[in-house]
């Protein structure tokens, strides 16, 4: 699952390289033209390895949320139990306190989840609210500091904490 969650990162980052291009350059360095040609097939290749025949038929889905732009890469999942079971630890923690490892467990659990569909910013929510519950978890601290590492290296900024986008959920028998 680690390397899942560490291939999905690297993604990012490739994705996040070859998608800042704004205006076509003159081709005076034939080199470069070549280099960054090589750049768009290999990101091809990342991708079309993690698609299936269903979804290259499938229009795009805007990745767009309240907060900002998701990754390109980011996939809907079926998310529905995870929740459930994080609304479940939520009431149990609020009758007794004592309860709060299994609430962080419970966050913890979706945001690998999340950031194994590549939704960083999302996943990024969940592991600071179980972070705040069980901030010794060790795990969690160096996916949450990874995906916050992440973000900077591609220059763009990660949600503000609390503005973290809700997870993009499949639809209903889709997974």
């Amino acid at each position: 699952m680690k390397k899942v969650i560490i291939l999905s990162l690297l993604a990012l980052i490739l994705i996040g390289c070859t998608s800042t291009a704004q205006q076509p350059q003159p081709m005076a360095n034939t080199d470069a033209a070549v280099q960054a040609s090589n750049q768009t097939i290999n990101t091809s290749a990342i991708v079309s390895s993690h698609s299936s025949d269903t979804e290259a038929i499938r229009p795009p889905q805007s990745n767009k949320s309240s907060q900002g732009e998701s990754s390109p890469m980011a996939k809907p999942i079926d998310v529905a139990e995870m929740t459930a079971d994080i609304e479940k630890a939520e009431k149990e923690y609020k009758k007794n306190p004592k309860a709060k490892d299994e609430l962080a467990k419970a966050y913890f659990v979706r945001a690998t989840a999340l950031t194994g569909a590549a939704q960083y910013r999302a996943a990024l929510g969940d592991y600071r609210k179980g972070l705040k519950l069980n901030p010794n978890d060790e795990d969690a601290k160096k996916m949450h500091d990874q995906i916050i590492s992440i973000f900077k290296s591609i220059g763009r900024e990660p949600p503000k904490e609390g503005e973290e986008p809700k997870p993009l959920e499949s639809e209903k028998g889709e997974k």
